[in-house]
């Protein structure tokens, strides 16, 4: 039974370790390594973490990227929850394998396209903008979200949100009908019902779909860089500067896993509040 076991896991193993053990351990060995003009090598110099832990910049950046994913993450579930409980317990069950299925073909939108798409809508000159200047209601060009937060924000929302529909649906699929109308037939309101019933039983999913899309904005580089101005850049884009400009392979290494390592502390904060409210199954 165990070699039986062993022999279905292997390819799996083996994937995880050649793309992703062994990348993450040289990329952790380099974290502690030394950078010159000429080379770069491993060592055992806790330098580079130390510059992170101490730079304001670099906690700053960090910083910015928790609540910037923070902030995707939350909005991305608000909207996406009530689509996903539509199509399982609400009226759109009898529609839900089609709108499920154009919510998957929205994902095949090239990213790149999607995020200069809102460039274009955005924009000092583009067409919200316009728009408004047009209609009266401004004089000047809209700059308010242009190459700002609110930009990286709404564009990263607006990628993510079916992202997070996919977990949230398998979830609330999950949900017993039965167990709402009991809860109804007992007194409860719908919000009730929703809050002590549907969320708990679903939190699963709604914690899944949070980390999801709180992980890939808080890690994103390339929305901040083409839409974010000098005050929105992330950690992404450090790390990509200190890999890609300044050849500081240690240093990147560190923001990295410094970025990685925030993110799991905050993601159990969050999953750690959840339950002692109540929202979470404890199962």
């Amino acid at each position: 039974m165990v070699k039986r076991f062993a022999l279905m896991a292997a390819p799996a193993g083996l994937f995880m370790a050649l793309f992703f053990v062994i990348p993450c351990g040289v990329l952790f060995a380099y974290s502690f390594g030394h950078a010159s003009y000429v080379d770069i090598t491993f060592g055992t110099s806790p330098e580079s973490y130390l510059k992170v832990v101490t730079s304001p910049l670099f906690r700053e950046v960090i910083l910015r990227s928790l609540l910037t994913g923070g902030c995707v993450g939350l909005a991305s579930v608000v909207l996406a929850f009530p689509l996903a409980y539509a199509i399982t317990l609400g009226p759109l069950r009898r529609a839900g394998t089609l709108i499920l299925l154009l919510v998957i073909v929205s994902l095949f939108t090239a990213y790149i396209v999607r995020i200069y798409a809102w460039r274009a809508l955005l924009g000092r000159n583009g067409v919200i903008s316009q728009m408004l200047t047009g209609a009266g209601l401004t004089d000047a060009p809209l700059e308010a979200f242009s190459f700002s937060k609110a930009a990286v924000i709404v564009t990263l929302i607006s990628i993510l949100v079916p992202v997070a529909v996919l977990p949230l649906t398998s979830a609330l699929s999950g949900v017993s009908s039965q167990c709402i109308e009991a809860a109804r037939s007992l007194g409860a309101t719908t919000f009730g019902a929703l809050v002590r019933i549907t969320i708990p039983l679903a939190s699963r999913g709604i914690v899944a779909a949070f980390a999801l899309t709180f992980v890939v904005a808080a890690g994103d580089f390339v929305t901040p860089q083409l839409l974010g101005g000098p005050q929105a850049q992330l950690a992404g884009n450090a790390i990509v500067g200190r890999f890609g400009l300044s050849f500081d392979w240690p240093l990147g290494s560190a923001i990295a896993f410094t970025l990685v390592v925030t993110m799991g502390i905050f993601l159990w904060a969050i999953a750690a509040l959840l339950r002692r409210l109540g929202l979470r199954d404890r199962v």
